[in-house]
């Protein structure tokens, strides 16, 4: 339970990292800072949730 929970809660924080990427590039704020957070949201999305589910969630039994 709590696995999918953290998986969850990657996946939200990651599409926040995305909205936040969006609005810096549509207010014209500085190129490095959308870059971060597309980057923060790429490893938010699919990293952390991929790790979890298969090093974790598949070894837990549940």
């Amino acid at each position: 339970m709590l696995i999918t929970v953290l998986g969850i809660l990657s996946i939200v924080v990651g599409f926040l990292c995305i909205a936040g990427s969006y609005l810096a590039v549509m207010r014209k704020r500085s190129t490095a800072l959308a870059v971060v957070l597309g980057l923060l949201a790429l490893f938010f999305v699919t990293v952390v949730p991929v790790t979890l589910a298969v090093f974790w969630a598949t070894t837990t039994g549940g």
